[in-house]
């Protein structure tokens, strides 16, 4: 995986802004812009963003995220913000409806690589992580 191949949320804002000036990144719901959720024995915040093209926008580009809580490396500490970014780099590409074979992006990888990544005991008792 090369990250090479993916954009990273700051760059699809600046994109977004580029073709449609007046947009605007919101929850889907004001009310309840996050839940957090029970799946499989594992607790996790979902966010729904929604990409508003300009103030009269009546169908926005919607999109959803989630992150385990606890967050795991990098994503400690920082899981519902970290949700969010990934929900609105998804919400951009709906709302832009541009062509792109990556829909995740940069941030999103690397905080999946961060989940995958193990640990290993050494010989002498310390732990170390594992590498590629």
């Amino acid at each position: 995986m090369n990250l090479n191949d993916y954009v990273d949320v700051a760059e699809r804002i600046a994109q977004l802004k580029e073709v449609f000036p007046e947009a605007s990144l919101q929850p889907y719901d004001p009310n309840k812009p996050y839940d957090i959720v029970e799946v499989g024995g594992k607790t996790y915040v979902v966010y729904t963003a929604a990409c508003y093209r300009d103030p009269h926008d009546v169908r926005p580009g919607v999109a959803c995220a989630w992150e385990q809580i606890p967050g795991k490396g990098m994503t400690a500490g920082s899981e519902l913000m970290v949700c969010e970014t990934s929900a609105w780099g998804r919400a951009i590409v709906a709302a832009m409806k541009t062509a792109t074979k990556r829909i995740a992006s940069k941030q999103e990888v690397m905080a999946a690589k961060a989940r995958q990544t193990t640990w290993s005991m050494g010989t002498d008792g310390g732990i170390y992580r594992d590498w590629e």
